[in-house]
């Protein structure tokens, strides 16, 4: 399934009053790179995945990318999510690479990437963590949803047992950023108390074993009627819905391509962003402070 990108797509233009720079075109053309092998491989296994976040509202008010934004973000129904990270690894061809914590280590449970190896695309937690080996490509973000439980002590052992792996997680990042440097860094590498955490679990069980305790976690509930992005994010508020507002599935344009929306997209975006017909420049959670669509990030990273 080749993706055709017409010329004049790579043009700098001005969008929303925002001057959208050809390198940033090029940006976007990878990350629709990637989106076109993860339709290809949910079309292929019939798994469901759908637009998220800005990815959505771009869908619904740009038809395409917010002007300002770097990212590409889409989520998966848990079930849905599994069965992908399964087939994933090996159905991607080079240059692009599947990111999760069973494939990158150091990769946190939250989400998955796909990346092109072949370019650069770096957060500020990848450059942390990068020591030489850690992928960089330019990547599209893919976010499981959970079910969240209804009965009072099933959400409560819920709530407790996704706080603390998450926290043990966090101590494990904190112990591995390869980057930071000074006594207050030192300090915290030692004695901070998720790291403190990290330290008791890590007696039993190593970073895929507790990644994989979250997820189960995550996905332990018997009975559900709202879902939010429980690996990532926790019981925010803004990031839980009502699960039946994804039972309906519309294709909505995106750029010169198309993309899965809910068709409920209206109460979605409303409990996360409120008015998000409004514009609303900057905020985003994965800002690349480097990328680069045209030098592969071992070369890129190397001169930085």
């Amino acid at each position: 399934m080749e993706l055709h990108i017409p010329n004049s797509f790579f043009q700098e233009e001005e969008l929303c009053g925002h001057i959208v720079t050809a390198k940033t075109k090029k940006l976007w053309a990878t990350q629709l790179g990637c989106l076109q092998e993860l339709k290809r491989i949910c079309a292929k296994h019939n798994i469901l995945f759908f637009a998220s976040g800005g990815t959505l509202i771009g869908a619904v008010r740009h038809k395409g990318f917010i002007p300002w934004d770097d990212g590409l973000d889409v989520m998966m129904p848990y079930e849905d999510y599994m069965r992908f990270c399964e087939v994933a690894p090996r159905e991607l061809p080079h240059p692009y690479f599947f990111q999760n914590y069973q494939t990158e280590p150091g990769f946190g449970p939250a989400m998955s990437r796909i990346r092109n190896s072949e370019t650069t695309g770096c957060t500020s937690y990848d450059i942390s963590m990068a020591d030489g080996n850690y992928n960089c490509g330019v990547f599209i973000d893919i976010f499981p949803l959970f079910g969240i439980e209804c009965g009072r002590w099933g959400l409560l052992k819920q709530k407790f047992l996704i706080n603390f792996w998450k926290r043990t997680i966090a101590g494990y990042e904190i112990k591995r950023t390869t980057k930071q440097r000074g006594w207050k860094w030192t300090i915290k590498k030692h004695f901070h108390p998720n790291a403190l955490l990290w330290n008791f679990v890590n007696l039993f069980i190593d970073h895929v074993g507790v990644s994989k305790k979250l997820l189960n976690v995550c996905a332990s509930a018997k009975s559900y009627s709202q879902m939010g992005l429980l690996s990532f994010t926790g019981f925010n508020p803004k990031l839980i819905w009502n699960r039946d507002w994804f039972d309906d599935i519309i294709t909505l344009p995106f750029e010169f391509t198309e993309i899965p929306c809910p068709k409920e997209y209206d109460p979605i975006l409303r409990t996360q962003y409120g008015d998000y017909m409004k514009f609303v420049k900057g905020g985003q959670i994965h800002t690349m402070v480097h990328y680069d669509p045209d030098t592969p990030y071992k070369e890129k990273l190397f001169r930085l």
